[in-house]
């Protein structure tokens, strides 16, 4: 059984609660409900916020789409870089799309 007097561990078992709602709509066991999913959404990202990086995706990432999903998305926002799967690709896709519209790179 878990321990819920450690506050870490009582926030990854609501994690891993908002992540089993959102996996279960993404893949079709359950119908998607636009709110509910918008809030199972936001309540992940906020119940996400502070918690160890490398530990969620240790302890839930290869487990939850969402969580990892979730995880990528807040590297992105950090660091404006795409991590995890396809990123090069995205990246190769971003870079061509740039120098067909003109843009040259960086200026120093």
């Amino acid at each position: 059984m878990s321990d819920l007097s450690d506050p870490l561990e009582a926030r990854r078992l609501y994690i891993a609660h908002l992540a089993v709602q959102l996996d279960a709509m993404d893949s079709g066991v359950v119908p998607v409900n636009a709110v509910a999913y918008r809030l199972f959404a936001r309540r992940l990202v906020a119940a996400m916020a502070g918690y160890p990086e490398a530990q969620l995706a240790a302890e839930l990432g290869g487990q939850h789409d969402s969580v990892q999903h979730a995880l990528e998305q807040r590297h992105f926002d950090v660091h404006g870089v795409m991590v995890g799967e396809g990123a090069a690709f995205v990246h190769l896709l971003a870079t061509a799309l740039l120098r067909r519209a003109g843009h040259r790179g960086r200026r120093r």
